[in-house]
């Protein structure tokens, strides 16, 4: 989708110009659960644009970690319990299918299938409990958590919400429009996304002011601004198709990548 290719330019223009590694890697880390809460909560875009675009931002978020923890000195230790975090949910998403793994029960109407192979069998929830594990064990490397103690945290909480989300939260599945944009929908988006950006530009200047020079002012504020109209975009695809609200799931199983 372009609004991918668009924020990723605009972000890595933005940190180069401001001469900030971690204005890219915060800047791009976290999108992917933004996709998760939307699709799973409204369940109005298409199952293949979903599976599409979470892909893309997971392996940009998991690209950019791995920019920053590959350059720390090695620790094996850590390195092992990374490995074996995202081994966990891989072998969890194998034992779905790509499908179910994003949430095909909730987006497109699957029927519901409760997972009782490896590593169901050993643990709930395998999928984030992978994802804490690896995120977590990061930060067992002293050289990674000195400088980015704050990127894994931030990891960590985000997959906590999403646990959180699938526990508590009941989705509201919906019917999808046939064929193109939503009448009016063009006039809509594009004040949304100039609003959107100027607040984003407005939270980037706040937080490069705040860091000093940790953060160059201009640098945050393009990448605030792209963030911003980012977001706005992918709201609005996220729920424009959406009509009449649909039957909620009567059971909850982790479909979490």
């Amino acid at each position: 989708m372009p609004a991918h290719a668009c924020l990723i330019f605009a972000v890595i223009l933005a940190a180069a110009a401001a001469g900030s590694l971690p204005l890219a890697i915060y800047a791009l880390s976290f999108w992917h659960y933004l996709l998760y809460w939307l699709a799973y909560r409204h369940g109005a875009v298409p199952l293949a644009v979903f599976k599409r675009d979470a892909v893309t931002m997971k392996t940009v978020s998991l690209g950019a970690l791995a920019l920053a923890y590959l350059a720390a000195p090695t620790d094996p230790l850590s390195l092992a319990v990374v490995a074996a975090g995202f081994l966990l949910n891989v072998a969890a998403a194998r034992n779905l299918g790509a499908d179910r793994t994003y949430y095909g029960h909730e987006v497109s109407g699957l029927p519901l299938v409760r997972a009782t192979g490896f590593p169901y069998s050993w643990i709930s929830h395998p999928m984030l409990v992978g994802n804490i594990a690896a995120f977590g064990g990061t930060l067992i490397n002293a050289g990674f958590r000195e400088h980015w103690w704050p990127l894994a945290c931030l990891h960590v909480a985000c997959n906590l919400g999403l646990l959180a989300m699938e526990r508590f939260v009941t989705p509201q599945r919906r019917s999808i429009r046939g064929g193109g944009m939503v009448a009016g929908a063009q006039d809509r988006i594009a004040p949304r996304v100039l609003a959107a950006a100027l607040l984003g530009a407005a939270a980037g200047a706040g937080l490069g002011t705040w860091l000093g020079e940790g953060l160059p002012v201009f640098g945050a504020v393009g990448a605030g601004a792209a963030a911003g109209a980012y977001a706005a975009v992918m709201s609005f695809w996220y729920t424009r198709h959406a009509t009449t609200p649909g039957r909620g799931r009567e059971e909850r199983t982790e479909m979490t990548p």
